[in-house]
């Protein structure tokens, strides 16, 4: 009886802080531009990819798992229906969308990034161009998926206004 509601709060929860990634993206990439090719450029990308890497985990973890669980216990739900509930179908398949972009593109970049972090992030070196290649792609995908996320947000506030 208090599972439902239970998995609706904490879905919510999960969407606030990827949210909150979305605001600590911003901050975080501005940081990293007034620092670039400064002594410790190379500590704020390693906190950068730290906190993307876990604000994705737990976020995208808890969204999912929790969006599986409410759709199944709620007859009024289902996966991928495009005859009802077509805001929740674009949330779906924008969910997927990021899934893959996260899987696909940010994970493997981040680890060829992470080569050029040594294990002490105090050590004042500097990213080369591949590097900086390497950044820049997660900059732009991170920025897909946090637009994904907005318009997901728009969409589980609004879609009651909207039938």
């Amino acid at each position: 009886m208090y599972l439902y509601p239970t998995l609706f709060t904490l879905h919510i929860i999960f969407a606030g802080g990827w949210l909150i990634s979305f605001i600590s993206d911003i901050y975080l990439k501005s940081l990293l531009n007034k620092n670039k090719g400064q002594d410790y450029e190379i500590k704020f990308i390693d906190i950068y990819l730290t906190l993307t890497n876990l604000n994705g985990i737990v976020s995208a973890t808890g969204i999912l798992i929790t969006g599986i669980l409410i759709t199944l216990l709620n007859p009024v739900y289902t996966f991928f229906q495009f005859t009802a509930n077509h805001w929740l179908t674009t949330k779906q398949i924008l969910m997927v969308i990021s899934l893959l972009l996260i899987f696909f593109y940010i994970i493997p970049t981040a680890k060829k990034l992470r080569k050029f972090i040594p294990k002490n992030s105090d050590t004042k070196i500097q990213l080369n161009e591949e590097g900086y290649n390497y950044l820049n792609t997660i900059f732009r995908i991170n920025r897909l998926i946090n637009l994904i996320v907005i318009i997901n947000f728009i969409l589980a506030i609004t879609h009651r206004f909207i039938n």
